[in-house]
C-alpha cells in the first residue's frame, strides 16, 4: 500500500506569523508578545547570506561556501496609535535608543506547520533575539505618515514549538524545525 500523499497547496501570508516582546524582557520566558503587522503590507526575513568564494589553482571553476547568515526584517508601518509594536518602537525612536536599550525577543511561527487539532495545536517556531534599528519617521503630505524600522537578528535562533493560550503565544524551547 502506497504511503500517504500530502497535498500541495499554498500558504496564505498570515501563516507566517511574528511577535515581538513589547515589554523588553531580559529573557524570553517573560515576554509579553504582540503581533507585528497590524498597518505593515509587507515583511519579510532577508537572511542576507555571507559567502567566501575561493580558487584553486588547478581547477578551472571556483567554490563558494555559505559562511554565515546576517538576517533582518525590514518593516514600513503606517503609524498606528494604540498598536503595541508602534507603541515599543516609538518610545525607542524618541529616545534614540542604543546598543542594549533597542534589544528584545522576536517570536517566528510558522502557523502552517502544526501538529494537533485546533485548541491543541503546537506550530513550529523560534525565538530570537533581535535589536530594533529605527530607520525613518513621516512620511509625503496627504498620505498616512509611516514609520519605517529594522529587526536585526542577534546571535542564533532558539527552534522550538508555540502553542496558544489565552490568545497569547507559548514558546517552548527544543525541536521543532524539521520540515
Amino acid at each position: 500500500m502506497p504511503d500517504a500523499v500530502t497535498p500541495i497547496e499554498k500558504i496564505k501570508r498570515p501563516l507566517i506569523a511574528h511577535f515581538l516582546d513589547v515589554s523588553q524582557a531580559p529573557s524570553y520566558s517573560g515576554a509579553n508578545w504582540a503581533r507585528l503587522g497590524k498597518n505593515v503590507t509587507e515583511a519579510s526575513t532577508e537572511y542576507n547570506p555571507q559567502s567566501e568564494t575561493e580558487q584553486d589553482i588547478i581547477s578551472d571553476s571556483a567554490t563558494t561556501a555559505t559562511t554565515g547568515y546576517q538576517p533582518t526584517i525590514p518593516v514600513s508601518q503606517q503609524c498606528t496609535k494604540g498598536d503595541p509594536v508602534f507603541t515599543l518602537v516609538t518610545t525607542l525612536r524618541r529616545k534614540r535608543a542604543t546598543l542594549a536599550e533597542c534589544h528584545t525577543w522576536l517570536l517566528n511561527v510558522d502557523m502552517w506547520d502544526y501538529t494537533g487539532e485546533d485548541d491543541a495545536r503546537s506550530y513550529v517556531g523560534e525565538v530570537q533575539e533581535v535589536s530594533i534599528q529605527v530607520d525613518t519617521y513621516g512620511g509625503a503630505g496627504g498620505e498616512a505618515p509611516v514609520q519605517e524600522f529594522t529587526l536585526n537578528f542577534v546571535g542564533d535562533p532558539i527552534p522550538g514549538t508555540v502553542t496558544v493560550t489565552g490568545g497569547k503565544p507559548v514558546f517552548t524551547a527544543g525541536g521543532g524545525n524539521e520540515v
